[in-house]
C-alpha cells in the first residue's frame, strides 16, 4: 500500500488514512462482507498513528464503506444511501433548494425507467398495483391516504427491474420528501390518487409516451407545492405522499 503524496499529502492524517483504506479495498478487489486488516495492521501498513487510522475508519464506517463488527474485526461494508438521508436534515435547513432538486432527480429517474419497467411487470403485478390504488382511493375519500400505500406503490412499480441501486434511490428520495417536503395542512388531493391509476392504465396501454407523461403529470403538482412551501424541518409539518 503506497502512501498519499502530492497535494493529497497535505490533507489531515485522518483523511489520508480514510483515502488509503478506500484504495486498499479497490486495489485488492474486495467486496461487501470481505474482511479487512485490523486497525493495528492498518497502522503498520500506512505508517500512521492509531488515532489517525481510528478516525479514518470511523469516517468510513459513517459512510457505510467499512463495517466495524465489535469483537470480530473490520469488513467491507455494503453500499447504502442511509448516510445521505441522515445528513439531509442539516442540508435542507441551510439550503432551501435541496428538496426541490432531490424531487427533480427522483422524477427524472422514474420517467426514464417507467417504460423499461412496464416491459417486466406481469399482469398479476399490475393487478396488485390496481388494488393498492383502490385502497388509496378508499382512504382518500375517508379523509386520509396513509403514506405507506404510496411508498409501496412506487417500489412495486420498479421492483421487476431488480435494480438494488434504483430501489435505494427511490427509498431515499421518498423518505426525504416524506420527512421534509410538505406544506401547510391542506385537503387530501384526490386527483393524486387518480394519477397513480393513470400510470397503471398507461402501462397497460403499451404507449411509451403516455407512460412518461403520466409520471410527469404525477410529479408536477408535487414539485410546485415544494417550491411554494418552506422546506426547513423546523417549520414544515410532516410530508404528504408523493
Amino acid at each position: 500500500m503506497t502512501r498519499i503524496e502530492g497535494d493529497e499529502g497535505r490533507l489531515p492524517l485522518s483523511h489520508q488514512a480514510q483515502q488509503a483504506i478506500r484504495q486498499h479495498i479497490v486495489d485488492n478487489g474486495l467486496h461487501p462482507g470481505d474482511p479487512l486488516p485490523s486497525e493495528g495492521e492498518f497502522c503498520q501498513l500506512l505508517g500512521m498513528s492509531k488515532s489517525s487510522v481510528r478516525e479514518g475508519i470511523r469516517r468510513l464506517e459513517m459512510l457505510g464503506i467499512v463495517d466495524v463488527r465489535r469483537g470480530r474485526g473490520l469488513y467491507v461494508g455494503a453500499f447504502s444511501l442511509r448516510p445521505v438521508v441522515d445528513a439531509l436534515p442539516y442540508q435542507l435547513t441551510v439550503n432551501d433548494t435541496s428538496l426541490r432538486e432531490i424531487l427533480q432527480v427522483r422524477a427524472a429517474i422514474e420517467e426514464a425507467l417507467i417504460v423499461q419497467a412496464s416491459k417486466e411487470l406481469s399482469e398479476a403485478q399490475l393487478d396488485a398495483l390496481d388494488e393498492l390504488v383502490a385502497q388509496m382511493r378508499e382512504k382518500s375519500m375517508a379523509g386520509e391516504v396513509p403514506r405507506g400505500f404510496d411508498h409501496t406503490f412506487h417500489l412495486a412499480l420498479f421492483e421487476p427491474l431488480r435494480n438494488q441501486m434504483l430501489n435505494q434511490l427511490i427509498e431515499t428520495f421518498w423518505e426525504v420528501h416524506a420527512r421534509f417536503a410538505a406544506i401547510a395542512p391542506a385537503p387530501i388531493n384526490h386527483h393524486a390518487v387518480e394519477d397513480h391509476q393513470e400510470i397503471i392504465d398507461a402501462i397497460r396501454s403499451g404507449d411509451a409516451q403516455r407512460m412518461t407523461r403520466a409520471v410527469a403529470v404525477h410529479f408536477a403538482p408535487i414539485q410546485s407545492n415544494v417550491e411554494a412551501a418552506p422546506t426547513s424541518p423546523a417549520s414544515a409539518p410532516e410530508g404528504r405522499p408523493a
